[in-house]
């Protein structure tokens, strides 16, 4: 018995259809290109970032800072400029390399020896000349709290809410007790009196706000489509789901038009 041959409507309707296909096949690949090839050059960054060194690498780019709302610090203090030793808000700079990420806000930087103290409210740093951290101090190690700033003649003296203490020569044991001669406290550097000061303080106001965000952040909200606004992710939906459209369209268009295999008698 042989087939029956199709009606004439249905073979009009599925050739409408497949025309419709084929068109917003063409359509939506067109508007889905360049977000595919953006998504494949994203996603291939990603799954290297580690090896290509961007989840180490923050940005640098005054404009996209500011386009991730990133403020710069509301306290910027240089302590020396050659090398470079400054603080901003509660992080450590030592030429310009990021040396410590402190509790509270630094509250002084003074170089001593060849190492680098610097203090918070209730803690204090020892830092080495290339910038790493070397041994912290607080409470429990015998440091009195509430420091306030720090100054050096032959020893290390700090300033606290309950009065001044000198350490040993090992920076181990805080004796209260008053200085036989008046001490100069560690005090910034003025902006308005060096030029060097100012173009410093720049460059640490830049440092410090790249320090919060990295290149794979930014590729991680690009791929996701974060990057582009609160609609951003709804939009890569809609492109999810045209490549979803593509692909079922792509198999029909394909099946319609696969050439017949001839039976053999």
């Amino acid at each position: 018995m042989g087939h029956k041959p199709h009606s004439p409507n249905r073979n009009r309707i599925s050739l409408i259809l497949k025309r419709l296909l084929r068109s917003w096949h063409r359509g939506f690949g067109i508007f889905s290109a360049l977000f595919v090839l953006l998504l494949s050059i994203t996603g291939v960054l990603i799954n290297h970032s580690h090896d290509l060194a961007i989840d180490m690498t923050h940005v640098k780019q005054a404009w996209l800072l500011d386009d991730y709302g990133i403020k710069p610090p509301a306290q910027i203090n240089i302590y020396q400029t050659s090398p470079l030793l400054a603080s901003s808000d509660n992080l450590v700079w030592v030429d310009k390399h990021l040396a410590v990420e402190a509790s509270s806000t630094i509250n002084g930087i003074i170089p001593f020896g060849d190492i680098i103290i610097a203090i918070d409210r209730d803690n204090l740093y020892l830092i080495s000349a290339e910038g790493e951290l070397l041994e912290k101090q607080d409470l429990s190690t015998g440091l009195p709290s509430g420091l306030t700033s720090i100054a050096h003649d032959s020893h290390i003296w700090i300033n606290t809410d309950s009065g001044s203490y000198m350490a040993d020569e090992d920076l181990i044991e805080w004796t209260q007790t008053t200085p036989f001669a008046p001490l100069t406290w560690i005090a910034p550097l003025p902006e308005t009196t060096h030029v060097t000061v100012s173009n410093q303080t720049q460059e640490i106001s830049l440092l410090a706000r790249s320090h919060h965000l990295t290149w794979e952040r930014v590729l991680l909200d690009i791929h996701s489509g974060r990057f582009f606004g609160a609609l951003g992710p709804w939009f890569m939906d809609l492109v999810a789901l045209a490549l979803i459209f593509m692909s079922l369209s792509g198999v029909y268009l394909w099946v319609q038009h696969k050439p017949k295999r001839i039976k053999r008698k």
